[in-house]
């Protein structure tokens, strides 16, 4: 065929499609991508150019590089999906033959290339069919086989236009069958089977829609021969082949033909597919698509019901069984959809087959494989979520086949079995027979342990189900059965009662008795009949005392599990149940207990077990006293003496059942009932269990407060019977216990007569307990070696000591002739516990308890004993090492783990607790002063420790002991009371506590001080309850010690310190001051410097009473500040240094600027001390400021062979800048600051200026001092100071103090002279007169520092001083001449800013003004432009307030002059041009219009393009000036749309504005629109691509806007050939915006 002809509109955009398409395999993706866009836009607008001019493009050349022609291929695909209806048929034609010779144009496949002319070719026949089809079919001849593509096409076609494409392929199909066999290659053979595939596919999709069909009579008939032919080559001859990707597109193809197939042929047929699919998975990696092939192909074979599959299923089953359990890459959602693929295969084949599957399934679930369990567990549940309408009359076979699986070991099989049951409930299978046993299973779960964590190192199993996560999942599934399955109510009810007692299920609890509580809640409350049980015909349900004793102990410890709360609601849902007489009394107490443990749960407090076990225990009192009745007590305590054996593994559970048997053989009178308990109790009891022996021994007691003398008889029984060993053997030789054993048992026996002697009758114990019990226990306190042993027999005393008091016995007259013995023997049992090592046990604790409980008991301890006692307590306590000083290890199999350290700070604790009581109880015997000092003085070495645990211990009981004594002392009947003489020792030691390290400590030591300063006050003859405002403040103050800031503990140290000054008497000051030095020397820091808090403030106060303590003072300041670390200790040591300062200051001040730089933390806090006097303050000033005036700035070195010289430091004016710092930084210095300001203020900025150019070292030695920084700090601080707080934040939001530090100060000064102005105009004159004098300083950085600051105040109006103004116009006009370059460029700021003084002052000066404005612009010595910059802007503040007539002259002068500026390279300086160029426009409206106007067009375009540059402060400036020369340019439009989009801080969209700008300039100035555009083409060779890359766009913009009768002006030939050149430009944003712009052409 002939080369396409291009459809040319004979304008420009012709060739400019051309270089488009020419330009469009650019080397960058983003610039191809824009060629690509443009493009298209120009063929949406004109298709049928750009699909020509592509196609002659392509048809010419021959040798385009592939990648090209790709590009231009899918740019047409796009254009033809959007414009296919725009495509006149011969041109579709032509489009058709090129795409199909672009497929054929080599023979060799490029994937890429002649995919793209295949997705083009489809999408013409989307529109074009036929017209694709009769291209495509010529190459379908018998000859020869069509190229890969080709046949491609037409498949891709085929799902694509279904309705033209089904009609033609019975033909196509009889033109292909004979191909498939001359087939060869796989990859022909890949797309023969895929594009058939698709044919298949559009043929069921045609037939599904034929109601809608062009063509009606078509039937699957019609194609059933042709599909048959190609499935018997494609099947038949290439199944067997190698290659993966075909045997896959068979798959495809068949599992879609079998749709089409006759049904004899298809059942016919059916083992060689099956047999083909199922050997495929064996050789294929991917299972999906012969999944869905398969799939397919048993949809088909099902149909109607069908049972050609019959032969089939089980070899099926036999393959696909184990592809489902393979585990399932659940990231993977190829993996996901195989699988649930493989399920739905199984659905459908369970639809026609469910026995053969179901009888197969359960085969499996015997299989040794825990993966093909679980597999098969998922397809049973799929079934029977999937297949519910199928498994109707299946229910009871899968119910039966699940049976064994009950038992299953594996975690994630019993998962999947969960799974299934729920399933199975939701389908009302558990209502079968069996269905109890699922539910079973599921509570067996409930009941999992949590297993031991893996080891470390172990590899883990990704799937793995831990016991807890499946316990988890199987209570919310029998909590959704109990909720939200209403079919399995009556599957739940009672069953669920069967697992209560067996304690097998005692971890399922919670779940089975809050489930069970709601459905039989619900019973209850609807008086449903089936709520009532017949236990008779029930025989597996427990019968009312099993439950009832079963519930009590679940009750027991309701935080197992949480099952408090679930046992209690049910024992209230099921009272009837269990007796008639006790569900009154349940419903009324129950729901208490209920709040009560749901309030405990909420509550912060500690949870009281035996507090809640009394509830219990007497919920179980009343509930035998309701039912009155012998038998059914003596019935409920066989049944609970029968549960005893079930808690074995329990012995908390054991323990409260114990008390519970104890409770009811209380209340049992049946003397043999209770004899065989007491039996029963001592043979089951474990005696290595303390917790069990409590319970046999509580049990005992309960028992002994009804029937005590069969309780000692049993004990004495036990005692001689068990506590020995026998002889055993032929000889003897053996023994029946060990001696562990005997221990044990003695532990248990010894522990019971404690409980005894407490529950015993009163009026019986005193005769009974030195006969029968202590004669029984007395041979054991010597020698025990056990530690149980041990500890028994100490609570057996504290039992004992309990049950001999007088408020227990109501009797006041009993002597214990036994107490003494006790004692020792409690004693010696302390004294024997190491105290090197951590508290393993509660020995101490436990003897310490007993010991004050003895104590309480007459007659009182003598002084000896007393100080022996409290020895060997603190000793045994307050040594022992702190759980923090232990390395807490890494491993569990550490010797001492997290678990040992955390028991070990409890049982301190409780100890501590336990040792408080001995010595208030001490104390209570004699509670005066020499009592408390008996105490005191072994408690006084520990709280002045250096181990801070020590400190802890023995302080808070110290406060716990001076509470107690306040409370306890009696107030005096006279004022002639003994003086409390313990009260300077222990304020003294309690002050430096209060700034403790630890928070406790702090907290004990001011309420401490409280107790002993009230107690005092009872000394002074108070009452007790007199109220001391400033003791009671002390209160606030210990509130206060929660703070951890520094400065918020100072201030609760200083006012502690002030009560205590107020407070100490004063003849026990002196004792109180030298106790409290040794604070200064404390090993905690912290209190340490709480000493010194302390001691300034009573220096302070009462100083003068310790006169002649002073000198001492003093003398050891200086020494003590080196070795002071706390702020707090170290600012009240320097104030005592401010007294001897005042007779010898300049000497001091002499001493201390010789100290070497940078200030070490001493001697800055001597300055600031010094300071802190307002005297003192102004002469420290008046000398330092001579210094800095009188001494050299720097030192000036000259460099060799004429180089720039350096400046050196000079010692004096740093160590002065650096002193002045830190007195600035003193609060008390304000007022001085205020008054010497100016004289500070001028004299610190021009050792700014000169401390900025001195150099630095290279390699500095540290600490090193830097001048610039030190002078800036210096500054700031004295800003600070003066209170000029704003222009501290006006200075810091400009960052102006880091420019003070650079060579970049003099903007610094100038920020600073800003604020200053409109903050503080009150010392501006001041500051002016002292800084006049600088401006003929020898040094530059003086006169640059003063001509910055001058300037800016002429910028502020100098206060409205005009004289002020005209001193310093004089000043700067008189350094125009200085020899620095920046002097002069500040002198011309200093003149423009003349401009804010109003227009009578510019009037008066403009001469001088302008004149040294253009000179400036002259001048030759501006290396970087600053003085060029300077007077521009200079020039655009002064030109706004001078009249049109003084710049006539030079009006077009500066316009040219400035117009050059517009392309600097720094920003600064065009940013300034145009701001300048648009001030000038205010003289634009006079006689001058004509010749500026034309400089506004002139600059027109360069201002537009140059809006949308990269630099901020251009893109202002060019706003502005538009704005301003909108009105001169006579369009109001324009004006308008200026004004009102280029707002200073507006976002603007810059290509949107100048397409609508390019419209209203066409409009208003169409004879200009050539002389704009032809300017756009200047910018084409701009330095910046930015502006190339604005100059096409807008000209894009310009000619695309151009009404077509006014494109004659314009020279589009030169215009379109310079955006063509763009195409070629190095950076890709121009070429993009060229190709952007040229699809704005598309009618030029």
């Amino acid at each position: 065929m002939a080369v396409a002809s291009v459809r040319s509109t004979g304008g420009q955009v012709d060739g400019l499609t051309m270089a488009l398409i020419d330009a469009a395999y650019d080397k960058q993706k983003t610039v191809r991508d824009a060629m690509c866009s443009a493009l298209f836009d120009l063929g949406l607008k004109q298709p049928k150019l750009v699909l020509s001019s592509c196609s002659s493009y392509l048809t010419k050349h021959a040798k385009l590089p592939r990648d090209h022609r790709i590009i231009l291929l899918r740019t047409m695909s796009r254009i033809i999906k959007e414009t296919i209806d725009k495509v006149p048929a011969d041109l579709a034609k032509e489009l058709v033959h090129l795409g199909n010779t672009e497929i054929a144009r080599s023979q060799e496949i490029v994937p890429d290339w002649q995919g793209a002319a295949s997705n083009f070719l489809v999408a013409l026949g989307v529109q074009f069919g036929d017209l694709v089809m009769q291209e495509l079919l010529q190459h379908f001849s018998p000859t020869q086989t069509p190229h890969f593509f080709i046949i491609q096409t037409v498949g891709s076609l085929a799902t694509q236009n279904v309705f033209s494409v089904v009609p033609h392929l019975k033909d196509l199909l009889g033109r292909m069958l004979p191909m498939l066999g001359a087939a060869r290659q796989d990859n022909i053979r890949w797309v023969f089977a895929s594009t058939i595939a698709r044919f298949c596919e559009s043929i069921i999709e045609y037939l599904a829609n034929l109601e809608v069909a062009p063509k009606k009579n078509i039937k699957k008939e019609d194609f059933a021969g042709e599909i048959f032919s190609a499935y018997g080559v494609i099947f038949g001859a290439w199944a067997q082949t190698k290659e993966l990707k075909l045997q896959l597109a068979i798959v495809e193809a068949v599992g879609y033909m079998a749709h089409l197939f006759e049904a004899e042929r298809l059942s016919g047929e059916l083992g060689k597919i099956v047999s083909g699919y199922l050997a495929m998975y064996k050789r294929h990696p991917d299972h999906y698509f012969i999944t869905l092939g398969m799939c397919q192909v048993l949809e088909a074979s099902v149909a109607d019901r069908s049972l050609m599959l019959d032969p089939h299923v089980e070899v099926i089953m036999n393959t696909l069984h184990p592809l489902i359990c393979n585990p399932v890459n659940m990231s993977n959602a190829q993996s996901l959809k195989t699988h649930n693929e493989l399920l739905r295969c199984i659905a459908v084949m369970a639809k026609c087959f469910s026995d053969r599957i179901i009888s197969f399934l359960f085969g499996k679930l015997d299989s040794s494989s825990e993966r093909l369990r679980m597999g098969t567990m998922e397809i049973l549940r799929h079934i029977v979520n999937s297949c519910d309408d199928y498994m109707e009359n299946k229910k009871s076979l899968i119910i039966g086949g699940l049976k064994n699986s009950l038992h299953e070991p594996n975690n994630k099989v019993k998962k999947m079995l969960a799974q299934t049951i729920i399933a199975m409930a939701h389908h009302e299978y558990l209502s079968q027979e069996g269905g109890h046993l699922m539910v079973e299973f599921i509570v067996r779960q409930c009941a999992l342990e949590d297993a031991e964590a893996p080891v470390k190192g172990e590899k883990l199993d990704p799937e793995h189900v831990s016991n807890s996560q499946l316990r988890l999942m199987c209570c919310n599934v029998l909590h959704l059965m109990t909720t939200t399955v209403s079919c399995t109510e009556d599957v739940l009810y009672p069953y669920l009662l069967e697992c209560i007692v067996p304690v097998m299920y005692t971890n399922s609890m919670a779940a089975v008795c809050s489930n069970l509580a709601i459905v039989a809640a619900k019973k209850r409350k609807a008086d449903a009949e089936d709520y009532d049980i017949d236990y008779d015909v029930l025989v597996n349900i427990p019968k009312p005392a099993a439950m009832i004793s079963r519930l009590f102990v679940m009750a027991g410890h309701p935080h197992h599990r949480k099952r408090g709360v679930p046992v209690l609601q049910l024992m209230q849902s099921i009272g009837p149940l269990l007796h008639e007489d006790i569900a009154g009394l349940f419903d009324s107490v129950v729901p208490r207990l209920t709040h009560y443990l749901q309030d405990a749960e909420g509550s912060d407090k500690p949870w009281n077990q035996k507090s809640w076990e009394d509830l219990l225990l007497k919920l179980l009192s009343k509930t035998l006293d309701e039912v009155t009745d012998e038998e059914w007590i003596s019935d409920l305590g066989q049944e609970m003496g029968l549960h005893i054996s079930s808690y074995g593994h329990l012995p908390e559970e054991k323990n409260f059942l114990y008390k519970c048997i104890g409770v009811v053989l209380r209340k049992s009178t049946n003397k043999q009932f209770i004899a065989d308990h007491l039996n029963l109790i001592f043979s089951t009891v474990k005696h290595t269990s303390q917790v069990e022996r409590e319970g046999c021994a509580i049990a005992l007691g309960f028992c002994a407060a009804s029937h005590l003398d069969m309780a000692i008889e049993k004990l004495e029984f036990v005692t001689k019977n068990d506590m020995i060993r026998k002889p055993t053997g032929i000889l003897g030789l053996m023994k029946d216990k060990t001696e562990a054993d005997v221990e044990r048992i003695k532990s248990t026996v010894m522990l019971c007569y404690g409980y005894v002697t407490l529950f015993a009758p009163i009026d019986l114990i005193t005769s009974r307990v030195e006969v029968n019990i202590l004669r029984c226990i007395n041979p054991h306190f010597a020698n025990v070696r056990d530690t149980g042993v041990k500890q028994n027999l100490i609570r057996t005393v504290e039992l004992i000591g309990k049950a001999l008091h007088p408020d227990h016995l109501k009797n006041n007259e009993f002597i214990f002739s036994k107490r003494a013995d006790l004692l020792g023997h409690m004693q010696a049992y302390i004294k024997t516990e190491p105290t090197t090592v951590m508290l393993r046990h509660e020995t101490v604790a436990l003897a310490t308890d007993a010991c004050a409980t003895l104590i309480k008991l007459e007659p009182r301890l003598t002084e000896a004993d007393e100080f022996e006692l409290i020895r060997i307590c603190t000793d045994a306590l307050f040594k022992l090492p702190s759980v923090m000083t232990v390395d807490k290890p890494k491993e569990k199999s550490a010797e001492v783990t997290q678990a040992t350290l955390q028991e070990s700070e409890q049982l301190m604790e409780k100890s501590l607790v336990c040792l408080k009581r001995l010595l208030c109880q001490l104390l209570h015997k004699d509670v005066t002063a020499e009592g408390l000092q008996r105490i005191y003085k072994h408690l006084e070495p520990f709280i002045t420790s250096s181990r801070p645990h020590e400190r802890l211990r023995s302080i808070d009981v110290c406060v716990a002991v001076l509470e107690f004594f306040h409370e306890k002392l009696s107030v005096p009947s006279d004022t002639n009371m003994a003086l409390f003489f313990n009260l300077p020792s222990i304020l003294a030691r309690f002050g430096p506590r209060c700034s403790d390290d630890s928070l406790p400590v702090r907290q004990f030591a001011v309420q401490g001080i409280k107790a002993s300063l009230k107690t005092a006050m009872i000394y002074d003859g108070k009452p007790r309850n007199h109220k001391d405002d400033i003791v009671e403040a002390l209160d606030i103050l210990k509130e206060r010690s929660l703070a951890q800031e520094p400065n918020a503990l100072f201030s609760v140290v200083n006012d502690v310190s002030k009560v205590l000054a107020k407070k100490v008497p004063s003849v026990q000051l002196s004792e109180f001051v030298f106790t409290l030095l040794d604070g200064l020397i404390d090993p905690d820091p912290q209190s340490s410097s709480g000493t010194c808090v302390v001691l300034n403030s009573l220096m302070r106060l009462r100083g003068g009473e310790l006169s002649s303590e002073v000198e001492k003072f003093v003398k050891s300041v200086h020494d003590r500040l080196s070795r002071i670390t706390i702020p707090q200790t170290r600012t009240g040591t320097l104030r005592s240094l401010r007294t001897f300062s005042g007779h010898h200051l300049i000497a001091v001040l002499t001493a201390l600027l010789e100290f070497p730089l940078p200030y070490d933390e001493s001697i800055i806090g001597c300055w600031q001390t010094l300071a802190g006097d307002k005297q003192l303050t102004r002469h420290m000033f008046e000398h330092l400021l001579d210094l800095l005036t009188n001494s050299l700035p720097y030192k000036e070195k000259a460099e060799q062979r004429g180089g720039v010289p350096s400046f050196l430091t000079t010692p004096v004016p740093m160590a002065a800048t650096c002193a002045l710092t830190e007195i600035f930084r003193t609060d008390d210095t304000e007022e001085v600051v205020q008054s010497m300001f100016h004289r500070l203020f001028s004299t610190i900025i021009l050792r700014v200026g000169c401390a900025c150019v001195i150099k630095k070292p290279e390699k500095p030695q540290l600490p090193y001092a830097d001048p610039a920084k030190d002078a800036v700090i210096c500054l700031r601080e004295l800003l600070v100071r003066a209170e000029l707080t704003e222009v501290v934040a006006a200075m810091e939001e400009a960052f102006a103090f880091n420019m003070l530090e650079t060579y970049d100060f003099p903007q610094g000064i100038t920020i600073l002279g800003r604020a200053l102005c409109i903050s503080a105009p009150q010392h501006v004159g001041q500051v002016v007169a002292s800084l006049t004098s600088s401006l003929s300083s020898l040094y530059e950085q003086h006169r640059v520092v003063t001509c910055s600051f001058f300037a800016e105040l002429i910028n502020q109006k100098c206060l409205g001083d005009l004289t002020l103004v005209e001193m310093q116009m004089n000043s700067l006009l008189g350094r125009l001449i200085d020899q620095s370059h920046i002097v002069r460029m500040l002198c011309i700021r200093g003149l423009g800013n003349v401009s804010e003084l109003g227009s009578d002052q510019v009037h008066k000066y403009s001469t001088t003004i302008l004149s040294a404005m253009m000179s400036g612009m002259d001048d030759r010595d501006d290396p970087m432009d600053l003085i060029t910059l300077e007077s521009m802007s200079g020039l655009s503040k002064i030109i706004s307030q001078i009249e049109e007539g003084h710049v006539r002259a030079i009006l077009i002068n500066i316009a040219l002059r400035i117009r050059p500026c517009f392309e600097k390279p720094k920003p600064e300086v065009r940013a300034a041009a145009f701001t300048l160029f648009g001030k000038l426009s205010k003289f634009g409206d006079g006689p001058s219009r004509a010749p500026f106007l034309e400089q506004i067009h002139n600059n027109f375009i360069s201002m537009l393009l140059h809006m949308h540059e990269d630099e901020r402060i251009v893109v202002a400036s060019c706003k502005e000036a538009l704005r301003e020369v909108g009105p001169l340019l006579g369009s109001e439009s324009v004006n308008t749309m200026f004004q009102k989009h280029l707002v200073p801080n507006g976002h603007l969209h810059y290509g949107e504005f100048m397409n609508d700008l390019s419209r209203l300039l066409i409009a208003d100035f169409n004879d200009k629109t050539s002389f704009y555009a032809m300017g756009c083409v200047t910018f084409f060779k701009s330095m910046w691509p930015s502006i190339k890359a604005n100059a096409a766009m807008f000209v894009g913009f310009l000619l695309g806007n151009l009404p077509k009768d006014k494109r004659k002006q314009i020279s589009k030939e030169h215009i379109c050939g310079a955006l063509i050149m763009l195409f070629r430009d190095a950076s890709p944003e121009v070429r993009i915006a060229a190709a952007s712009a040229s699809s704005l052409l598309h009618d030029f």
